[in-house]
């Protein structure tokens, strides 16, 4: 029977150190935190540790606690400058570190934001002489037809100038033909005359010569 009473009695004594292991604890808001070899100011001091570091509890022993570094390291420090929260100076540099992340983040926005906004300026200079580009080659197409229809009329023009000088050519043999036609018939016209008066005079004297004679032999 009392060994069944000094074995609830040790279970009694180590259910809090039980309770406690492998809970996560930050050193309080102090400037930093000896962690000692042991539990008790007898120890030697391993390291300092700043306020604000995470640990984790191990165990507990008269006032004392075990704790294990994030590297590994394990000692003793006071309980009660233990805490379950991170303590203000903890959260304010978070604060810090989170406000300094996000003037980053804001500065690299702003950076974003006027390379953008270069970007939309660039694009508009291009689209402005894209713009007048394509007025220019408007103007040059429509030169361009103005210039084809021109040609298309000078063409029309050219063959108008072939068919009148064709036509003029026409004429000038028409007329030489004419002029050739009217020369043969004076030619011939003149002939006829020629002949005619040939004919007349050789046969005016003989019609003379014989009223002639026949007034003589009358006589």
């Amino acid at each position: 029977m009392s060994r069944l009473v000094a074995v609830v009695l040790l279970l009694l004594l180590l259910s809090p150190a039980a309770a406690l292991a492998q809970q996560t604890r930050f050193i309080s808001d102090e400037l930093s935190l000896d962690l000692r070899a042991g539990p008790g100011n007898q120890y030697r001091i391993q390291r300092m540790v700043p306020a604000g570091t995470r640990v984790q509890t191990l165990e507990e022993q008269a006032g004392w606690t075990r704790v294990r570094l994030a590297d590994g390291l394990e000692g003793w420090v006071l309980t009660r400058l233990l805490s379950g929260e991170p303590s203000a100076r903890s959260q304010l540099d978070d604060v810090q570190r989170n406000l300094t992340q996000v003037q980053e983040e804001n500065t690299q926005l702003q950076s974003a934001l006027d390379e953008a906004r270069a970007r939309v300026e660039e694009l508009e200079a291009v689209l402005a002489d894209t713009s007048t580009e394509r007025d220019a080659l408007e103007q040059r197409v429509e030169q361009a037809s103005r210039g084809l229809q021109l040609h298309q009329e000078n063409e029309e023009l050219k063959k108008e100038v072939i068919d009148l000088r064709r036509e003029i050519q026409d004429l000038s043999h028409e007329t030489e033909r004419l002029r050739d036609r009217n020369e043969q018939r004076w030619f011939i016209v003149g002939s006829g005359v020629l002949a005619f008066g040939i004919l007349m005079g050789l046969i005016l004297p003989r019609i003379r010569w014989r009223r002639r004679n026949s007034w003589s032999g009358g006589l």
